[in-house]
């Protein structure tokens, strides 16, 4: 019976040992890779992976004169056009599409604007051109600065807001160029000037002839229309689109409908330093008053205005002359004119003692 128990043993061995046939590996239906699609400059290269990474891939171009592709997928743009670069395992694949462009650096920048002259408050942008303008290749980054933020500031996108007065300067850069933007920031500007002052003969300074600048900046009205009905004309007509708000009559002839507390603004350049006689030309039916700032200090009290008859009817305050008599250093000056009361005012005379 021995004999008969060992042969069933090794038969019943062989039978489970022959069931135990080799486990098949996955079939994978799709190629993973790390790039969906390629935009190149000639002659740059990237390095594609596939997955899953058990797996034997072949790679290939279909234009060699586009793209080339080595046997552990690096990319190389050799040429402009398209091309696919086609990963393979066994039956299955994927294309890459890849599109090469020739490589145009940034050569340089233009302004809109190299030089820009701001009043407070004022703002402007500056816009910015490349070069060459089918530039392809830019740096990643940019930024725009001010030398002096207390004079003009700079916003991420070029507008620049002037908020002091001076000079500074606008600083811009991409990748290693820089370039800069002079900025002028004042609080007025001389109108229809400059207006020199000299021993050589007396000058006639026009009242409708203030600064630009605008309101609070190159003079102060009352009110924000213009009672005249002309809606600022003749500020309009000579370049001023922010002195609208002053009554200037006729085509600059005088200032009207003045009221106490409003005054303008006159920058003048003195090429004479000493003693000047500033009369006012003046008109009204009444009484009214008046007095004079060099920049910024009442330098002359208040001076009365006579009873002219009229507003229409005009004479020169040239008294009390101690008092308007005043001393200029050579330079520019910022002169205002405050009224005190209110009367029409046509010019300043300023004639060298």
């Amino acid at each position: 019976m021995k004999h008969l128990l060992y042969p069933l043993a090794f038969l019943f061995i062989a039978m489970i040992v022959g069931c135990e046939e080799e486990v098949p590996k996955p079939k994978h239906e799709n190629i993973y890779v790390n790039q969906a699609r390629l935009d190149l400059f000639v002659g740059e290269s990237v390095q594609i992976t596939a997955s899953p990474t058990n797996e034997d891939f072949t790679w290939s171009s279909d234009n060699r004169e586009v793209a080339t592709v080595t046997a552990n997928g690096l990319v190389k743009a050799v040429g402009e056009g398209v091309a696919n670069i086609i990963v393979k395992s066994g039956e299955i694949s994927r294309e890459i599409p890849i599109t090469a462009i020739t490589r145009i650096p940034l050569e340089d920048v233009i302004f809109s604007e190299n030089e820009v002259e701001l009043f407070i408050g004022f703002k402007r942008t500056i816009q910015v051109t490349f070069v060459p303008e089918n530039v392809n290749d830019l740096p990643d980054s940019y930024s725009w600065s001010s030398e002096d933020p207390s004079i003009a500031t700079v916003d991420p996108f070029g507008e620049i807001k002037a908020v002091g007065e001076g000079i500074t300067y606008i600083v811009y850069k991409i990748g290693d160029i820089e370039r800069k933007i002079k900025v002028d920031a004042a609080i007025t500007r001389p109108f229809k000037g400059p207006h020199l002052l000299s021993a050589a003969a007396p000058y006639l300074l026009m009242a409708a002839d203030f600064d630009f600048g605008g309101e609070g900046n190159a003079y102060h009205d009352n009110e924000a229309t213009d009672r005249t009905g002309q809606d600022g004309n003749y500020r309009k007509s000579n370049g001023d689109e922010y002195g609208t708000g002053v009554e200037v009559e006729g085509a600059g002839v005088n200032i009207g409908y003045t009221n106490p507390g409003e005054w303008l603004i006159y920058t003048v350049e003195v090429q004479d330093a000493g003693k000047y006689l500033v009369e006012a030309q003046v008109a009204v039916p009444g009484s009214g008053s008046f007095h004079i700032e060099v920049d910024g200090v009442n330098v002359t009290g208040t001076i009365g205005v006579p009873n002219t008859g009229g507003w229409g009817v005009y004479t020169w305050v040239s008294t009390p002359a101690d008092k308007l008599t005043i001393n200029l250093t050579k330079g520019k000056h910022r002169i205002k004119y405050y009224i005190e009361g209110g009367h029409n005012f046509k010019a300043l005379r300023f004639t060298k003692q």
